[in-house]
């Protein structure tokens, strides 16, 4: 709670709002980008299994989006959580930039 994130499907550009809630339950179609959020975990309680994404090096920002109520896409079959880095990074030639992340799989 108290993350702000750019809600992408409000308007053109999106908007920043701030998330009010400790954990997110997908209900309707999904593309968020929660700055500052970089170690979400996943739990998926019809299964009892977790997910949970470490982000070691790199990234500070994580996006959530999902096309549910899209069947085309296969809306009630998947969430997709990106690990970003969503503030642009400048380098100088020659030097190099690195994301590291890994994924933990567990039970609730």
């Amino acid at each position: 709670a108290g993350k702000e994130f750019l809600n992408k499907m409000v308007g053109d550009e999106g908007e920043m709002q701030t998330e009010d809630r400790e954990e997110i339950t997908i209900s309707e179609e999904y593309d968020r980008v929660y700055t500052g959020v970089n170690d979400p975990v996943l739990k998926d309680s019809g299964t009892g299994k977790s997910l949970t994404v470490a982000n070691t090096a790199g990234y500070e920002d994580t996006v959530l989006w999902s096309p549910y109520g899209n069947e085309g896409m296969g809306y009630n079959n998947f969430v997709c959580v990106e690990s970003v880095k969503f503030n642009p990074v400048t380098l100088e030639g020659g030097s190099s930039w690195t994301g590291d992340m890994s994924l933990s799989a567990g039970d609730l």
